[in-house]
């Protein structure tokens, strides 16, 4: 039995909007990370960069907090380039899979699928396909979007920490 063309297409749809959904959200998270991290540096300025003017370590801590968002987001991106993967995998799998078949029409479920072009014998995962959220934390255009200013708060708590 043959699924007309329209379904498949709206199927394919969905999924798609999905993955436009996971690389805005990703977008935003890289939006609202730099934003965060702008605002504290702006606002606290001075007591960042006030190291051996006034007692205490109040630039070091500053510095540190700075820390939590930036490692935080690049959690976050990461999972959301993650499930972006996983829908892709999907949308492979029901590009494949779906001219035969009505079994999981319109299910955006990630779990294991049959792959009925071998007759169903192996099973795909697709979550394995994409990647573990660490594995794609540390891909190359992550590692270099949030190392830098990883390196950058890590060399202003230095600053803080060796002149004071």
């Amino acid at each position: 039995m043959s699924i007309e063309t329209a379904i498949i297409h709206k199927e394919l749809d969905l999924i798609q909007d999905v993955v436009k959904r996971q690389a805005t959200n990703s977008f935003q998270v890289k939006t609202w990370m730099m934003g965060i991290v702008t605002a504290i540096l702006a606002f606290k300025n001075d007591e960042i960069f006030s190291a051996g003017k006034t007692p205490g370590h109040h630039g070091l801590w500053i510095s540190l907090v700075l820390l939590l968002p930036i490692i935080c987001f690049w959690y976050l991106d990461a999972f959301y380039l993650q499930t972006e993967k996983i829908y892709r995998e999907l949308y492979k799998w029901v590009v494949v899979n779906r001219p035969d078949k009505t079994e999981l029409l319109y299910d955006l479920n990630t779990f294991k699928r049959k792959n009925y072009q071998t007759n169903g014998e192996p099973v795909e995962d697709l979550k394995a396909k994409a990647g573990s959220v660490w594995k794609v934390m540390f891909s190359v255009t992550l590692r270099t979007f949030y190392l830098i200013p990883l390196i950058f708060v890590l060399a202003l708590a230095a600053y803080n920490l060796i002149l004071k």
